[in-house]
């Protein structure tokens, strides 16, 4: 990856919506050379997908929340990747290392919502205990995309 590749990189980082024209003429190729840049850097699994950011609040998920994990010793750990993947108000999940073993983020409609949801982990996931946080803001400019 040169600095060609990191340029076309970060501007569709800013707006994945750029038109291949408008990368080409943005880091100075023809059409055809960015379009080979592009496809060389799908192929190669730097650029994984083209996707989109909501705004929480405006599709009327306004509560955001970091949730702390823990499952009880010994409860199945099968399935639990799924289930938090095909929960829709868990927007990120990552198993981590420490006293608990998962902290997502969620977006709920109310705090009874969030009530429920935490509840819902306790009975059907096994989960012993949980700790949150309610985010009062995102920093801006965050959540981002590392550097290359």
């Amino acid at each position: 990856m040169d600095a060609i590749d990191r340029k076309i990189i970060s501007l569709l980082i800013e707006d994945g919506r750029l038109s291949v024209t408008e990368l080409a003429d943005a880091v100075h190729l023809s059409l055809s050379a960015a379009s080979q840049r592009l496809r060389r850097l799908r192929e190669s699994g730097a650029i994984d997908r083209f996707t989109i950011r909501l705004d929480s609040e405006a599709v009327g998920r306004p509560i955001d929340a970091l949730v702390d994990l823990q499952l009880t010793p010994g409860a199945p750990w099968s399935g639990i990747d799924d289930a938090l993947r095909n929960d829709p108000e868990v927007v990120d999940a990552v198993h981590v290392t420490g006293g608990f073993d998962y902290q997502i983020r969620v977006r709920t409609r109310t705090i009874a919502d969030l009530d429920q949801l935490l509840q819902n982990f306790k009975e059907h996931l096994g989960v012993r205990e949980t700790s949150t946080r309610v985010v009062l803001h995102t920093v801006e400019g965050f959540p981002r995309e590392p550097a290359v």
